[in-house]
This record gives C-alpha cells, structure tokens and sequence, in this order.
C-alpha cells in the first residue's frame, strides 16, 4: 500500500485532514503531499508523523518492507542491571586500591 494511502487512513480515524498534519510537522501541505506520493519523506519525518497520528512507526510501512526496516532491534535488559551492579563494586574496588597507592607513594615521599 502506498504511504500516502495509509497517512490518509490513519488521518481518516482520527478525524483530521493532511493540512492538520503539515501543520503540526511544520511543513508546508504540498511539501508533505509531494512526499508522501513519492515516498521521498525522511526518517526524521517518518518518527516525527508516528508520534503527532500516536501510531508504531512500522504502521507507515506496508507489509513487503524488510524487517529491518521495519522493526527496530530489541535490547536484551536482562543481567544489565547485574552488570551495573558488578561495575559498580569494580569501581569502588579502583577507588581503594586508588587511595591505597597514594598513601604508599605520601609515605615513601615523607622518607626521602
């Protein structure tokens, strides 16, 4: 399915016109008329269109598009907030052992 038809679709639900649209993307009517016909839109725009209609961005895609396209890639959460937990025992081991060398080196200076 054309972008454009699916624009009009989701604009169609919700009860406004494509004039509303431009004007809460700050574009002119013909500029995103014209881009969405030759589906020439920019990413930025894409993101910034799904977020004003409040749809997934992959609802701007037709089923054919390839799923990298369309799906973003999941970050696996799991164990980060262990690993978080690690680095920060990691860092707090540094600091001693930080502090600890800059004693020695202040009692080697006061012997010399």
């Amino acid at each position: 399915m054309e972008l454009k038809k699916i624009v009009d679709q989701l604009l169609k639900q919700q009860n406004r016109s494509l004039s509303w649209l431009a004007g809460e993307m700050d574009k002119t009517f013909d500029g995103l008329k014209l881009s969405l016909v030759k589906e020439s839109i920019k990413y930025s725009d894409l993101k910034r269109m799904s977020k004003i209609l409040k749809v997934p961005a992959s609802v701007l895609f037709n089923e054919d598009a390839p799923k990298s396209v369309v799906l973003e890639e999941e970050v696996p959460y799991t164990g980060l907030k262990s690993e978080l937990a690690s680095c920060r025992e990691l860092v707090e081991a540094l600091k001693s052992q930080l502090s600890d060398k800059e004693k020695i080196i202040n009692l080697l200076d006061n012997k010399s």
